[in-house]
């Protein structure tokens, strides 16, 4: 298994052989909701080998599908699934990815992979990561409107103030006995820190690496927005220190610890819902002027062509849309044929996979986000 990165979709794109096999289906966390995946994930492969049935051997059919009837059988696996999955195979080549959000089931068989619903998955203006922080624990949850999960956090870590500070960790003694009495009565000081000051110090310390481990491991890996869960004081120091490029202004100013999970994901939500509407609308505006205007176009046929000249600059696909047919990234020129074909795909999904290979942004949006009926919409680079 895989966590997913904005870094796997090109990996899938570019490097794996034909023929290429994608698998998308729902899943469940906990039973009885879950005892039917197993059998939906059998029926999708049947679907997979009549497509690759009217071109393939059979040895060789069974020799692509050998890992994916091993997952079937994997009960661990499917105990622990999340609200989605993703397979993808080829020859050399088999990797799972259990995700957040439940995509459409389906299965195609293509010279390339279907990578459109894990892009609306991984889009990182709807899906980011919270660091619940105290003065002396840190955690790391993944978040979208829908769901909220607990990460599993490098032993390297540092997850406690005790784990990151060790034998740096300050014991101010403030012993006034052992100072001695002072000239003319009263107490004489030397030099003691006090207890709130070695705190700071402290705190300051645990933050620093705190910022530098959550960089490391996850925002520098996702791209995914960082939310910051945790005191008003504690906000401060942390954004004073913090050098993550991933984190931003939008926060929970309150204890984390005294939320549950789902308090977690409801706050965290109310604050990014405005950040995701208002970059969406600005893309979906960006798109509308284009084409008005003539630099853009919601025509997939002209857009296969733009995007394989590397003219595209933003692209917007409607994630339930399917174009079946099959694109000449040489050339944007396209064919239609029906999508039980392999090598055939959606051709929505392909020019989308042609923008990201040439540089361009590429977001997928619902029916209600999107400004054309076309199943797409792009603005020119020029």
């Amino acid at each position: 298994m895989s966590a997913l990165n904005e870094y796997m979709v090109p990996g899938l794109i570019k490097n794996a052989p034909s023929p290429c096999l994608s698998l998308y289906q729902k899943t469940h966390r906990t039973f009885p909701e879950n005892r039917q995946d197993t059998l939906r994930y059998t029926n999708l492969l049947s679907t997979l080998q009549r497509s690759l049935a009217q071109k393939y051997p059979a040895r060789e059919i069974q020799t692509l599908l050998e890992p994916y009837l091993q997952l079937a059988d994997d009960e661990d696996f499917w105990t622990h699934a999340l609200d989605g999955l993703a397979v993808f195979g080829a020859p050399g080549f088999f990797h799972a990815y259990r995700f957040q959000g439940s995509p459409r089931e389906l299965a195609i068989a293509a010279d390339s992979f279907h990578t459109k619903p894990l892009l609306r998955v991984m889009q990182s203006s709807r899906r980011f990561h919270i660091l619940s922080l105290s003065r002396t624990t840190a955690a790391m949850f993944e978040a979208d409107q829908y769901s909220i999960d607990a990460l599993q956090l490098p032993s390297d870590f540092p997850a406690t103030l005790e784990q990151a500070l060790g034998s740096e960790l300050s014991h101010p003694e403030i012993t006034l006995a052992s100072f001695g009495p002072a000239a003319g009565g009263g107490v004489r000081r030397h030099g003691h820190s006090s207890r709130r000051d070695e705190e700071e110090i402290d705190a300051e310390k645990f933050f620093r690496q705190v910022d530098s481990a959550v960089s490391r491991m996850f925002s520098n890996t996702s791209g995914m927005p960082l939310m910051l869960a945790a005191l008003p004081e504690h906000q401060g120091l942390f954004r004073k220190i913090s050098k993550n490029e991933r984190l931003i202004k939008e926060a929970m100013t309150t204890d984390p610890q005294h939320l549950s999970e789902e308090q977690l994901k409801k706050r965290a939500w109310e604050a990014m819902a405005p950040v995701h509407a208002a970059r969406i609308s600005r893309e979906g505006e960006l798109c509308a002027a284009a084409i008005a205007s003539g630099t853009g176009t919601d025509d997939p046929e002209t857009a296969a062509v733009a995007a394989a000249e590397g003219r595209i600059a933003v692209l917007l696909l409607r994630s339930e849309a399917l174009l079946p047919g099959k694109l000449d990234p040489a050339t944007g020129e396209v064919t239609f044929a029906p999508l039980d074909n392999p090598g055939v795909d959606d051709l929505l999904d392909d020019i989308g996979s042609l923008v990201m290979e040439k540089g361009g942004r590429v977001l997928v949006l619902s029916d209600e986000e999107m400004p054309s009926i076309t199943g797409l919409a792009a603005a020119y680079r020029f």
